[in-house]
């Protein structure tokens, strides 16, 4: 680093050796380093990305907001907005939806003194047995950046720095901490740097965190390649990388690779900068510009004062929002939406009614709501007095504590008597967790046993699948109704639910994962988790959708799926340039969203194998009865290229693309070819003998 074109020259010249060592190192579990005579401060960085966990003891407003809310009585974190998890998020494919919720949740991070809000974390959905997947948007980069970027853009607003993770290739949390992600260049470039490379050039974040895991035999917290090359020279990253707490194996090789800040505090990190300094293994130089860097941060997120007060009426409104725009809709023969005036008896089922699940385990868990809605509070709000509503929780429906024959009885004789029956099914807490995978995509038995017994009586059975991942149906399917997905939906959650199943919400979430059938139709499964040592990730990019529609294999519901009480219709589809417009109508009797997704196949005769077709814009569009919308995509020159490893750029061939325009990856009801020129000084093609 030049000191003469920084502003902190000054101060970084009064620094000891020792001072800046602790700066690059963290002092605690949360906290930077501070110097008060030199002006330096602690900054704070805090998770969650769906609402602050901070202790009640960071700053005075955060124990005045504690005492407001009587549910924080005994919980040592502040009360915060519980919004909905990325897999609710990701359902929504809603851009400014992401950028209202980033910008709540960077409030309420500022309010609480925090300096870098630790998310969103935007790592691909590989596979559905990944337990941290709740905490991710998508199986696609596209769809996972542009809403990462909306989110980033949001949450910087409040001048608190937004953290994008885990960069890279953290798909799996078995051997986390050290297996190696190999994958080839193309494999890398197209898929798991594409959403980060999207963030970073459109929303800009002040602060990406590291991976834990290795990609390709080096750690990610130790990759120049990925972190300098890549990330700061090639995309023009200007902030602060942040270790994943406890990614740090050398801090001395980490910080040649270009991290700033080693998170936690780490008693051996501060030696090892002595040591490798001593031995002429790091330079003055490398020192003083991550400590500009961390400077840059302070200055940054420092522009404006802490906001006085959480406004979370509001933000609790705006969770409700977030979850009713979620819930996806995947099968429904009528029966839904319930007219609340006919239903006179209904029987609900499943714990998750009571006691929802509103997000995952692990460092994004929300311990302390401000508020908290639930499904049968919310459904006994709705029907009011006169309604006789049977909820049968855990201990009525378990199997294990029942005689079979005898509960099926009971659940025939209630069943039969009701106008509807709700069930909701859900995995184990433990499926949706940092730390650990899921070893199946199946909902436990028993419930299958409850969606069964009531579809033999009652014509009406709707299942809500209370789930943060895939989950497969096909085994009961038959016996819903109608099955809808609430996702991990945050503290607003119950209300959405209850608003959509008697029509107060019409469903416009759609799947940001493909739903299998069954698990060995996936691809990436065939090499997870690896041999402890690495896992290959030999699908290349054949991930979700791609290995679906590409090798004609029918999932339970494909990547874009989502039903509505209303009907739409595409039409006079018109492409100019890279612009693609057309006609969308709503055809229904009610209001409600569609979201229009644009894919884009290479040409037949290309020389290099592309998935069938990729996903390269969408848009939410509000339409009420019977209103006809132009819609306009404008796609990128990027939309139509691919990572050439042989001359490491991207590269579009010459030949005929087609665009195809629906409302899922598999319902595509228009499509043209697009033509593109050569745009390289190299043969490409060549007739086929």
């Amino acid at each position: 680093m030049d000191m003469k074109s920084t502003k902190h020259q000054e101060t970084i010249s009064k620094m000891t050796l020792e001072q800046k060592f602790r700066f690059l190192t963290g002092v605690d579990s949360n906290a930077t380093y501070g110097v008060p005579e030199l002006g330096i401060a602690p900054m704070y960085c805090h998770d969650s990305p769906f609402g602050p966990r901070v202790p009640l003891s960071r700053n005075e407003y955060a124990t005045q907001a504690a005492s407001a809310f009587p549910n924080s009585s005994g919980n040592k974190e502040a009360v915060a907005t519980a919004f909905p998890t990325g897999c609710a998020l990701g359902a929504t494919w809603n851009r400014s939806l992401l950028k209202e919720v980033g910008q709540a949740i960077g409030q309420e991070h500022k309010a609480y003194g925090v300096t870098a809000l630790l998310g969103p974390a935007v790592n691909i959905k590989r596979h559905p047995l990944c337990g941290r997947n709740f905490e991710y948007f998508a199986e696609d980069p596209f769809l996972s950046g542009e809403l990462g970027a909306a989110y980033v853009i949001g949450a910087q607003k409040n001048h608190i720095a937004a953290c994008p993770k885990h960069y890279i290739a953290n798909n799996q949390e078995r051997g986390r901490f050290s297996v190696s992600s190999e994958m080839d260049e193309r494999t890398m470039r197209e898929i798991y740097l594409a959403p980060f490379e999207r963030i970073v050039k459109k929303a800009a974040p002040w602060s990406i965190m590291c991976a834990y895991n290795r990609i390709n035999g080096v750690y990610a917290s130790e990759s120049s390649f990925l972190l300098d090359d890549v990330l700061r020279k090639e995309w023009g990253f200007d902030g602060v990388i942040i270790s994943d707490w406890g990614a740090v194996k050398n801090r001395a090789y980490s910080l040649k690779a270009s991290i700033e800040l080693c998170m936690p505090y780490q008693k051996e990190a501060f030696f090892q900068l002595q040591q490798a300094y001593a031995a002429g293994e790091i330079t003055d130089e490398e020192i003083d510009g991550a400590v500009d860097r961390l400077l840059t941060l302070q200055d940054r997120t420092n522009e404006s004062p802490v906001e006085p007060a959480i406004d979370f009426k509001k933000h609790h409104m705006l969770a409700v929002q977030a979850a009713r725009e979620s819930i996806t809709l995947l099968k429904n023969d009528g029966t839904l939406p319930l007219q609340a005036e006919a239903v006179k008896r209904i029987l609900i089922i499943g714990e998750r009614a009571d006691q929802p699940f509103i997000g995952g385990d692990g460092s994004s868990r929300v311990q302390n709501p401000a508020m908290l809605t639930t499904p049968l509070q919310e459904i006994r709000h709705i029907l009011g007095q006169d309604a006789d509503i049977d909820f049968w929780g855990e201990s009525e429906i378990n199997t294990f504590d029942h005689e079979v024959g005898v509960l099926e009885g009971k659940i025939a004789e209630a069943a039969k008597a009701a106008d509807a029956v709700i069930i909701f099914a859900n995995q184990d807490y433990s499926c949706t967790s940092e730390t650990m995978d899921r070893n199946d995509i199946e909902i436990p038995p028993y419930q299958e046993h409850m969606i069964r017994a009531a579809h033999r009586v009652n014509a009406h059975v709707i299942v809500v699948l209370n789930t943060g991942s895939a989950i497969s149906t096909y085994k009961w399917s038959p016996c819903a109704h109608a099955i809808l997905v609430s996702w991990l939906g945050g503290q607003g959650m119950g209300r959405a639910v209850a608003e959509t199943l008697f029509g107060l919400n019409n469903p416009s979430g759609k799947l940001a994962e493909t739903f299998p059938k069954r698990l060995d139709d996936v691809l990436s499964l065939r090499d997870y988790p690896g041999d402890g040592y690495k896992t290959e990730y030999r699908e290349k990019l054949m991930v979700g959708y791609r290995h679906f529609d590409t090798n004609n294999i029918e999932p339970e519901y494909p990547f874009g799926f989502g039903l509505s009480y209303t009907s739409f219709s595409y039409s006079d589809l018109e492409i100019n340039g890279r612009t693609v417009s057309f006609l969308l109508k709503n055809t229904g009797c009610c209001a409600g969203a569609e979201i229009a997704q644009v894919y884009v196949s290479a040409p037949r005769c290309s020389w290099l194998s592309h998935p069938q077709k990729e996903l390269k814009g969408f848009e939410k569009v509000y339409l009420r009865p019977q209103e006809e919308k132009r819609v306009v995509i404008a796609l990128e020159k990027r939309d139509f290229q691919y990572w050439n490893p042989m001359l490491h750029d991207w590269v579009s061939e010459p030949g005929e693309y087609h665009i195809f325009v629906g409302s899922s990856s598999r319902t595509l009801l228009l499509s043209a070819p697009v033509y593109i020129k050569d745009e390289h000084k190299i043969t490409f093609a060549a007739s086929a003998e």
